[in-house]
């Protein structure tokens, strides 16, 4: 079975709508994905140290 030969224009436009469907949305769920984690953690970081630095701490629902 032979290849089939694309000309140079169809090859890059093929790489660029791959770049722009796929790796774009990618890279900017990646990203947001990260901040949440990021987010989640320095919460949980500062619930650690509230009352402290001026901070009052949480009201106790008891």
């Amino acid at each position: 079975m032979e290849l089939i030969a694309l000309s140079q224009g169809w090859t890059d436009s093929i790489g660029l709508i791959f770049t722009w469907v796929v790796m774009v949305p990618a890279i900017a769920t990646v990203c947001v994905l990260v901040a949440m984690i990021s987010g989640r953690g320095d919460k949980a970081a500062d619930d650690k140290l509230a009352g402290r630095w001026g901070r009052k701490p949480p009201p106790d629902s008891e």
